[in-house]
């Protein structure tokens, strides 16, 4: 399935490098997504197998969660398979619906045969999954944490 294209002129769907004072890790852009609500920042992770890690800050909620959905489609329509870390320890704000988005974007990738974790979470995430109750918690979030070495893929 090809991801769903996007309207150069609505801003709160296209994802663009941001020019900010943050550098670029690895060569990579800053993306900005949502209106400016979201940055997503890869951070490519140079080991064999190699892994991705993508840093999120800003707020995660119904309108961002589409941008991402439609910057990760994009990624894995160009991977095979690796790893997936979403680091959402930069998160200001998150709903519950943005919860129920990561689920279905775990879901989607693992069938693209992309493993998706989650490495950290803010208080903003983990106070939002904790009013979504245990189960969504596990179910989407999974247990935040480091990633062992032989874990790190991506390709």
């Amino acid at each position: 399935m090809k991801p769903p294209q996007s309207n150069p002129e609505d801003e709160t769907t296209a994802a663009k490098p941001m020019s900010s004072g943050v550098p670029p890790h690895h060569g990579e852009d800053l993306l900005e997504v949502g209106s400016s609500r979201l940055s997503i920042q890869p951070i490519a992770g140079g080991q064999s197998p190699p892994l991705l890690e993508l840093h999120l800050a800003g707020e995660l909620d119904i309108d961002t969660s589409a941008s991402l959905r439609e910057y990760l489609a994009g990624l894995a329509a160009r991977s095979s398979s690796g790893l997936l870390v979403l680091n959402l320890s930069g998160i200001t704000f998150c709903d519950s619906a943005s919860l129920y988005t990561l689920l279905g974007i775990r879901q989607a990738l693992s069938v693209a045969g992309i493993e998706v974790q989650v490495a950290e979470l803010s208080a903003a995430t983990r106070a939002a999954a904790e009013r979504a109750g245990p189960p969504v918690l596990r179910k989407v979030l999974g247990t935040p944490g480091p990633i062992p070495p032989d874990r790190r893929r991506f390709s």
